[in-house]
């Protein structure tokens, strides 16, 4: 059976030693695990989730800031616009794409990755139909209204003024008499009134106002009254003005439906493309993406915080593991080295006392105990070996 008074002195101190050692092997074991660990989810925060959320809103105000210089191109037509959209492309929402398709790998939830796959399907939808109205934004095609009213509207009306003009001169050249006064004057207001009904038609393309519209109509309808008029009159028309009437019939035939289609055009959703696919494409794409980058982000957020949350708590488990470390190892090597000491310093003792009583000539009966196998054990009993000796000569010394 194991019993500590047994063991010889140096194995007790190398015993001391090795315990002590043990529990300092142990304390920096524990320490090293703990701040690996530690430092596994500082490098996670550091190399993943704080990039990948500063990538996330630099995508985020990249397509922001592409929208914005797209509505200014849009309506401003100013070619600083369409640099500003190059720059968001190409110095915020690519190289942000890029940095989290690097991150995904190291991501720890899966829906995220999932996120990001969809993110990447939506922004190259979003650079297409951006890239489509840009192309599409200040060419005539972007307004058919716009260009019904250039390329043909104006340039009829112009016709039809020089026309009303020349026959309106024709009836000033002749003899003034009230008839022809009152042809004068229909043919002024025809005038007048396709003059303002194209004038408003034009306002109302600008401006989208209703009253404006209304105006045109308006003056539109006046026109045909009195074109109504002026064929009622149609036999106090001079040879001459007989010619311009007919052009002035067929001029305004064709004029009509095309203040009728601008103004239909204008009306409209589509009365401007680009505004248009903005709203039913770019728009929608870029709503979608900002909310994947979103829940990304809010997801990323949460992982963060769970993170740090992990280093503090694992941080005050290494505190309180050192803690009681230190005071099991204090405690551990209290009792060990006051058990050695005792081991070796109460022995001594009795041998030093039974010393003493020799020296002085009193050694008849004390005796020292025996409690140890170990070189302290086997010291007392060789003094008392040699008590015994002394003990037995000194009565033969006598006789």
């Amino acid at each position: 059976m194991f019993n500590f008074r047994d063991i010889t002195i140096g194995k007790k101190v190398g015993l001391g030693f090795g315990v002590i050692t043990l529990i300092l092997m142990g304390v920096v074991l524990l320490t090293i695990q703990q701040v690996r660990t530690m430092e596994k989810i500082t490098k996670r925060v550091v190399d993943v989730r704080t990039p990948t959320a500063h990538a996330s809103l630099m995508m985020l105000n990249g397509i922001n800031h592409s929208l914005a210089s797209l509505r200014g191109w849009i309506l401003l037509g100013d070619p600083k616009f369409m640099a500003e959209r190059s720059i968001a492309w190409e110095q915020q929402i690519i190289p942000s794409l890029k940095l989290v398709l690097g991150l995904a790998p190291n991501w720890t939830d899966s829906e995220n990755k999932t996120r990001l796959k969809s993110i990447e399907e939506e922004t190259n939808k979003l650079k297409a139909v951006q890239q489509k109205i840009e192309d599409i934004a200040q060419t005539p095609e972007n307004s058919p209204a716009q260009k019904i009213l250039f390329n043909q509207a104006e340039p009829l009306e112009k016709s039809i003024v020089a026309t009303v003009s020349e026959m309106i001169k024709l009836g000033v050249n002749g003899n003034m008499t009230l008839k022809n006064k009152r042809l004068i004057e229909i043919l002024a207001n025809i005038e007048t009134t396709i003059s303002l009904a194209l004038e408003r038609a034009d306002e109302f393309l600008l401006s989208g106002r209703e009253e404006f519209k209304k105006e045109s109509l308006e003056n539109w309808k006046k026109n045909a009254e009195n074109m109504k008029a002026l064929k009622k009159n149609e036999n106090n028309l001079s040879k001459a003005q007989l010619k311009y009437f007919e052009s002035l019939q067929r001029e305004l035939n064709q004029f009509g439906p095309l203040l009728e289609e601008i103004i239909r055009i204008r009306s409209g959703e589509e009365w401007n493309h680009a505004n248009h696919l903005l709203k039913i494409e770019a728009a929608p794409v870029a709503f979608r993406i900002k909310e994947l980058l979103n829940e990304m982000t809010t997801i990323q957020e949460q992982l963060l915080e769970n993170d740090v949350e992990e280093i503090s708590s694992k941080t005050h488990f290494l505190i309180v593991l050192l803690v009681a470390l230190f005071v099991s190892a204090a405690l551990i090597s209290g009792i060990l080295s006051a058990n050695i000491s005792h081991s070796i310093s109460d022995p001594l003792l009795e041998i030093c006392k039974l010393a003493d009583e020799l020296a002085h000539g009193n050694y008849n009966e004390k005796r020292l105990p025996v409690t140890s196998g170990n070189e302290l054990g086997t010291l007392s009993q060789s003094f008392n070996q040699l008590l015994d000796r002394l003990q037995k000569e000194k009565p033969e010394k006598k006789e």
